[in-house]
């Protein structure tokens, strides 16, 4: 009797833990509310009502979440699966995107998958999981006003909201503008200072070679005036003999 007693108690343990163990087994980040080594704690399931997972308050997790930055609207996220199996799949399955970053409208079409997870793996671990935004998209959002909201499901049924900034291209993008501009100028300068540097020196040869000519004509000139001068005196010596 007791026997059966603890063998039923053994069993409601298991019953009960399992709803547990299911509450967590992928999660995507840099998970939107979430810092620091995620936990399986901290994964949802998102669905058509609460796309960032139940109980997601997105508005006081905007302000301490972390972006992933869009190159060309690219951008990577990484998949942390607790449990093995499909459960913890690694396979993001559907995606939604909120261009606003509110997470109140998530009508900005979907993520394209490109580098993908596993549907279900053997073990428990991380992978990178590459994506695009779809092309024409305008991130309005975030904490730097260019960030969109992006809403994964794995195949496991589990996931969550990630910030994706195109903030961070635009500014490089800009910054590298800036540096060509600068270093162009740059360029510029020194090569107006160089033609002028050469202008200056061909100016001083020619100015020499002027000068040079000018006295080798002066240098004629008296030479002839003074063979002319001699030329007379002999003339009239000539002519005082006579």
């Amino acid at each position: 009797m007791f026997a059966k007693y603890l063998s039923s108690l053994s069993l409601l343990a298991l019953a009960l833990s399992l709803p547990y163990q299911a509450l967590g087994h992928a999660i995507i980040t840099p998970a939107l509310g979430v810092s620091g080594t995620p936990a399986r704690s901290d994964v949802t399931k998102p669905s058509s009502a609460s796309p960032c997972g139940s109980g997601v308050n997105v508005a006081s997790a905007l302000a301490g979440s972390t972006a992933v930055q869009a190159t060309a609207n690219a951008f990577a996220v990484t998949v942390t699966n607790f449990n093995g199996g499909k459960d913890g799949s690694t396979e993001i399955t559907s995606s939604s995107v909120d261009p606003s970053g509110t997470g109140a409208s998530f009508t900005g079409g979907s993520a394209t998958i490109t580098k993908n997870g596993v549907a279900a793996p053997a073990t428990t671990g991380s992978v990178q999981v590459a994506a695009t935004l779809p092309s024409g998209t305008t991130c309005t959002g975030g904490n730097d006003g260019a960030s969109c909201l992006v809403s994964f499901t794995t195949a496991g049924g589990f996931g969550n909201c990630v910030l994706v900034s195109q903030g961070g291209a635009a500014a490089g993008g800009a910054s590298a503008a800036a540096g060509a501009a600068a270093a162009n100028g740059t360029t510029t300068d020194a090569a107006a200072a160089t033609a002028a540097a050469k202008k200056q020196k061909n100016k001083g040869k020619g100015t020499k070679a002027a000068k040079g000519a000018a006295g080798a004509r002066l240098a004629r000139s008296l030479k002839i005036r003074a063979e002319l001068g001699e030329a007379f005196e002999k003339k009239r010596s000539w002519v005082w003999a006579a």
